[in-house]
């Protein structure tokens, strides 16, 4: 059944990107109108985080959220199911906003930890080198620059997953940087002798199996937070920034940079990801609607996880 889906995607893909949002549009109706995906997990986290809006405000908002949800459906439908990176790159979908201040980093640190969120649309983050029309990065491999994620359970998701984050990249077959979440350790010291951007997202809640993470207050609500490759960057003094994605228009998201230390050594856990989380609510405030809303991310401080060594900030 999972090729079956995957070649009716492929099918899909042929389709220019305007049908694909007109699709997208009835997606987040269905969503929100109908099946009321997650609606009440929305307007709690809405509420819990922006205390001072109104309630219609409130709702527009949301509203706004599950137009972009079905606009991001829209994307990965696309764009996983496109194997022409030139195609892809024409569409100028994602383009890098200062890949100057990546390369600068990249330049000066053993390696580069970025640090990002589930802002924009997460799952076009594969082959990010490839988003550099400035030809200011044009010396960086896409060898080097490694993306992490978290496997499911679901194979098919895999598959579609890695279909997304992968796209962009000119060999697919020879691509060494689509690094399962569990061997990033290991990946990490593997690879201590050569200059690798390693993109970690960071924003979500601790895996059960999570030995240490940190407690913040993150957008009005407090929670625990991953602190894995902070730690990885810490002890192998990697440059740290944060990268965020605004959407800019529909159709159009931009990677920004932004150094959060160009020698993790020199800073500890808790300060990294402090400063992670100060840029991403700035960035959530900017455009509140461009987040995913109906992550969990909020939850007990102890649920589901092991007992965390008391971290105050």
């Amino acid at each position: 059944m999972g090729f079956i889906l995957q070649f009716l995607l492929r099918l899909l893909a042929r389709l220019p990107l305007r049908v694909h949002y007109v699709l997208g549009r009835f997606v987040s109706w269905m969503l929100e109108k109908v099946f009321r995906y997650r609606v009440w997990d929305v307007a709690v986290n809405l509420a819990r985080s922006f205390p001072e809006m109104k309630y219609d405000e409130l709702k527009e908002i949301q509203h706004k959220f599950y137009r972009h949800f079905g606009e991001m459906a829209a994307e990965i439908a696309w764009f996983g199911g496109c194997l022409n990176p030139e195609r892809l790159r024409r569409q100028h979908l994602v383009e890098m906003e200062n890949p100057e201040e990546l390369k600068r980093l990249y330049d000066k640190s053993p390696s580069v930890m970025v640090l990002m969120s589930h802002a924009g649309n997460w799952e076009l983050i594969g082959g990010i080198i490839n988003y550099d029309y400035t030809g200011q990065i044009s010396d960086i491999s896409e060898n080097n620059v490694f993306v992490v994620y978290r496997k499911q359970s679901v194979e098919f998701v895999n598959r579609i997953a890695e279909a997304n984050r992968t796209a962009p990249l000119k060999d697919r077959k020879h691509y060494r940087g689509y690094l399962e979440s569990t061997k990033a350790v290991r990946a990490v010291f593997e690879h201590r002798n050569e200059k690798i951007i390693y993109n970690f997202i960071t924003d979500q809640y601790p895996y059960a199996e999570s030995l240490a993470y940190l407690r913040f207050t993150f957008m009005n609500q407090k929670c625990v937070s991953m602190k894995g490759a902070a730690e990885l960057a810490r002890k192998t003094g990697m440059a740290v920034c944060y990268m965020s994605m605004p959407q800019e228009r529909r159709g159009l998201y931009k990677l920004r940079y932004t150094t959060i230390c160009e020698d993790a050594s020199t800073m500890s856990a808790e300060e990294i990801m402090g400063q992670y989380y100060k840029l991403l609510e700035a960035d959530i405030k900017a455009q509140p609607w461009n987040y995913l809303w109906t992550h969990r991310r909020w939850k007990d401080e102890t649920e589901g996880l092991n007992h965390p060594p008391k971290h105050n900030n």
